[in-house]
């Protein structure tokens, strides 16, 4: 049997209500396991408690230690499979983080799954336990093999760049709107209950992370909306974001303020990353009035393709903590980064 390393993080997964009536942190990764026997028939099940909190607390810091752990664990060479239980709300972040910044070979080609719960298990129909042991089925099976990061939610299987939380209470949240998903659990049968429909690759050109120093440069987003201005843009530059990205509306536009204040910022050489509050489609230039992408573009913008704001942010972290030539400038590690994302 294959060994499946389970990291908890915490998550609703992990909570109860309380006697006022109020749903807290209260479980442990290891009293979670009691309830789902199964699992000793997925595989030799060892575990670990990262933390105990809710993902609205995660940080790109927690990112980082998590990702440090994951390539401790790979490293031993015995671990074949991991499975990190985690809240909700951010999961699809910690995911594309992990997926943007592990190689393959720290990988070892092995697959990390993130899972967690819409309802915590003292509430009625609590998906957590189901969830928990398919995400340890797809960590076991031989074909997750060469598939990086992937979320499994509700039987369905994702990955980390396109899978998005699309509902607040739904247990069919996690979903990959703009392409299918990538397999699914079958209870039909047994003997192959992880069944996907493509063949393995990974999605996002992987970021080199420095073992020695890992600084997570600031990165905000700014929302364009209508009758929107450059306050917030120009307070982040005043906070010290290197780069910045602009939820823009549509393909890629925003209005004549914003844009000034864009235009100025590049001109400064803070670095800016369109991308569209649009759940669908690709962000790119498309407009050429003032304000439209092609002139975004012109002033020297970066544009985000499929990936949303905050998937956006943390490339951009990943990106400019990686600029190895000195001489190099934010705008262009961000441009260069972002052109082949």
């Amino acid at each position: 049997m294959k060994k499946i390393h389970i990291i908890f993080t915490g998550g609703t997964i992990a909570m109860q209500t309380n006697d006022q009536g109020l749903l807290i942190p209260a479980v442990t990764g290891d009293e979670l396991l009691k309830s789902i026997p199964a699992l000793q028939h997925v595989g030799e099940i060892s575990t670990q408690q990262f933390s105990n909190q809710p993902s609205a607390q995660m940080t790109p810091e927690l990112m980082q230690s998590l990702r440090k752990e994951i390539v401790s664990i790979f490293s031993k060479n015995e671990i074949e499979g991991i499975v990190v239980v985690h809240g909700t709300d951010t999961m699809e972040e910690t995911a594309f983080f992990l997926d943007a910044s592990l190689s393959e070979a720290q990988l070892k080609n092995n697959p990390v799954i993130l899972t967690g719960a819409m309802r915590s298990n003292d509430q009625a129909s609590a998906d957590g336990m189901a969830n928990l042991l398919a995400a340890t089925q797809v960590a076991a099976d031989a074909n997750s093999k060469g598939r990086g990061v992937m979320v499994v939610m509700n039987d369905e299987i994702h990955s980390a760049r396109y899978v998005k939380k699309m509902d607040t209470s739904s247990l069919h949240t996690f979903c990959s709107p703009q392409y299918a998903a990538l397999g699914q659990i079958s209870h039909a049968t047994s003997h192959a209950p992880v069944q996907y429909k493509h063949s393995a690759i990974r999605l996002t050109k992987t970021i080199d992370v420095p073992r020695e120093t890992f600084e997570f440069p600031r990165v905000d987003v700014v929302q364009m909306y209508a009758g929107a201005d450059a306050a917030l843009l120009n307070a982040s530059i005043e906070a010290g974001a290197q780069a910045v990205v602009i939820q823009a509306v549509g393909a890629s536009s925003v209005n004549l303020a914003l844009y000034e204040g864009i235009k100025q910022a590049i001109s400064k050489g803070t670095a800016i990353i369109i991308s569209s509050r649009s759940p669908l489609g690709e962000c790119a230039p498309v407009y050429g009035y003032i304000g439209g992408g092609q002139t975004l573009k012109a002033l020297g913008a970066a544009f985000s393709a499929d990936l949303p704001a905050h998937k956006a942010r943390l490339y951009a972290q990943l990106l400019l903590n990686n600029k190895k030539n000195t001489s190099e400038s934010h705008l262009e590690t961000i441009q260069h980064g972002f052109s082949t994302v």
